[in-house]
């Protein structure tokens, strides 16, 4: 990157030198050399950071906008803007040693320059009040186009509004509070969804990802303020400051309204006459030994999850248990909050016993056949370690509630994550484990279903693939023998014949996905069926309630919200041929 260009009216030369002679001589002719008046815009200048750091500076008449417990903001009055978009007319003044200020006076400040992460402050700074009653700078509109939503995002594109005052007239919260009371969020009405290809810039000859640049942070509590939670999807409009924490542009509220909060937890329908459900629930790192929040809490969040929202299906497929113990105890609160959903846990440990597995949860209308592991001494060709991690499970059972018994085997899955895809080190060893466990997976169904072609095979769990291919590889598409067309580093590989259905697809495009993820949300949790399982298909749906809910909630006893950090997913199956609800597929 090219260092700042000098500050107009102000060589950076010069104030380089200038510099080195403050710190030759006493502060109190230093302060004296500096009493040329510079505008905030000179301070902060058109590039990322200040060519004045490290420089005590003297700017005056300017408004005080914003105050928080920490310092305040200042911003040049409308009649002083210099008119140019790509300069800042706002600073954060650290006021550790001032007088207390007030938003609309006009004040006069002396401070050092300093870059913290890239936000431009003053310190040590020296204020004089002016008056009160000023009018506020008239803020910034942020809508569709600013910031910008298109890729080559210019690198100032919110640096140049860094300490002014913006309004966003009709925001979505793009993902949930986290851990600090901070959500990813977006100046227009409709979330981002995370959407084909490798991640901006890419790769040649591959689809790109554009990263949804207009995401940005909302941080309700910036200012010292009520630290609203918000849930995905919820609606704003905000007036504030613009701050920047960590090299993240974050809105610090002035004035906040949240105007629409989806309903959290939202559960799935209930179950129609002669329907049963086969579910998949990641229950993000349940373990009894090492549970935080604590197991208890767990346990109840997970019960109410279980048979409030996923409205406790027949068969749950589940991700990430510890161990048989820990999803035996699952199973013992569920029947204990409500003795009609008596469950029975099924696990089998991986051969990497530090893992977190796949497992069962089958109600006891449902009598289980067999339990088979498979995959688990399949090796991985680039260096001969195992390839399935968490090798897959498969539940053969038969379902009481048909007459004829209804039989099925259901497959649960949960596939290398995406984590490491884009390392320069590590990268091509994600790649390849993913798309080799992808292919093995294929290969064991199109085996099943040369050896059992009226079996109704459903496979379902946490695939970590999206329903189109992620640019390096396409795991959904592999799996389903529906390669996206788009194509991938390393190509699918013609295994399935026929085809599986991925019944996410059938959802309309803003339920499309189980997960979020830096504000972008997808599609990580899949539910497959082959031709024979098809016609029982009947509707599917994802039970809202994790991956929007704020972090907060996850250890508040008296809600199923953020049980997990993914949603459960349901798929509804009938004895009789049915039309499937909703849109159709994706072609």
């Amino acid at each position: 990157m090219a260092p700042p260009a000098p500050a107009p009216g102000r060589p950076l030369a010069a104030a380089v030198a200038l510099a080195a002679v403050v710190a030759a001589v006493p502060a109190a002719i230093a302060i004296s050399l500096l009493q040329e008046t510079l505008e905030i815009f000179e301070i902060q200048g058109p590039g990322l950071a200040s060519a004045y750091q490290g420089v005590q500076v003297r700017t005056e008449g300017n408004v005080v906008t914003a105050v928080g417990p920490e310092g305040f903001f200042l911003q040049t009055p409308d009649a002083r803007d210099d008119g140019d978009p790509g300069t800042s007319n706002g600073i954060y003044v650290v006021d550790e040693v001032s007088p207390e200020v007030e938003v609309g006076q006009l004040v006069d400040v002396v401070g050092t320059v300093v870059e913290l992460f890239g936000w431009t402050q003053l310190h040590e700074a020296t204020v004089v009040v002016r008056s009160s009653g000023s009018p506020l700078p008239a803020p910034i509109e942020l809508d569709r186009r600013t910031p910008s939503p298109n890729q080559p995002w210019p690198e100032i594109e919110l640096e140049r509004f860094e300490g002014m005052r913006l309004r966003v007239a009709a925001g979505v919260a793009a993902g949930s509070s986290d851990g600090f009371g901070d959500a990813p969020v977006v100046a227009v009405p409709r979330r981002p969804f995370r959407e084909p290809g490798v991640l901006y810039p890419g790769l040649a000859g591959l689809p790109v990802f554009d990263g949804n640049p207009e995401t940005f942070w909302l941080a309700p509590g910036g200012l010292g303020g009520p630290e609203t939670p918000l849930a995905g999807g919820s609606a704003f409009t905000a007036v504030g400051v613009l701050a920047e924490e960590f090299d993240e542009y974050r809105l610090w509220p002035t004035e906040l309204e949240v105007v629409d909060v989806p309903t959290l937890p939202r559960p799935v329908r209930s179950r129609r006459s002669g329907e049963l459900t086969v579910a998949t629930q990641n229950l993000e790192r349940l373990d009894r030994v090492a549970a935080d929040p604590p197991f208890a809490i767990r346990l109840g969040k997970l019960s109410r999850q279980i048979r409030e929202v996923l409205r406790a299906p027949e068969v749950l497929a589940v991700q990430e248990v510890k161990d048989l113990a820990t999803l035996a105890d699952l199973a013992g609160r569920i029947r204990a909050d409500d003795p009609a959903a008596a469950y029975a846990a099924y696990h089998v440990e991986a051969p990497a016993v530090d893992e977190f597995d796949v497992g069962f949860l089958v109600h006891d209308t449902v009598d289980v056949l067999s339990l088979t592991q498979i995959g688990a001494n399949a090796i991985f060709s680039l260096d001969g370690s195992l390839l399935n991690d968490r090798p897959p499970l498969v539940l053969e059972a038969t379902w009481r509630g048909a007459d004829p018994p209804l039989p099925l085997t259901v497959v649960a899955v949960h596939q290398r994550s995406l984590i490491g895809i884009d390392d320069p080190q590590d990268g091509e060893r994600v790649r390849r484990k993913r798309h080799e466990q992808a292919v093995w997976l294929a290969g064991w169904i199109q085996q099943r279903q040369g050896e059992r072609p009226d079996e109704r095979l459903i496979v379902i769990g946490d695939f970590n693939a999206f329903e189109f291919t992620d640019g390096y590889v396409d795991v959904i598409g592999q799996v389903t023998g529906l390669p996206d067309p788009l194509g991938a580093l390393i190509l699918a590989v013609d295994v399935l014949d026929p085809p599986l259905t991925d019944w996410v697809a059938w959802l309309p495009a803003a339920e499309r996905y189980s997960y979020v993820f830096d504000g972008d949300a997808e599609v990580l949790d899949h539910v497959l069926t082959t031709r024979a399982a098809d016609p029982w298909v009947a509707s599917v749906a994802f039970g809202r309630g994790n991956a929007d809910a704020p972090q907060a909630l996850e250890d508040d006893p008296s809600t199923a919200a953020r049980s997990s950090d993914h949603d459960g997913l349901v798929l509804y199956l009938g004895p009789h041929l049915r039309r499937p609800e909703g849109r159709r597929p994706l072609p």
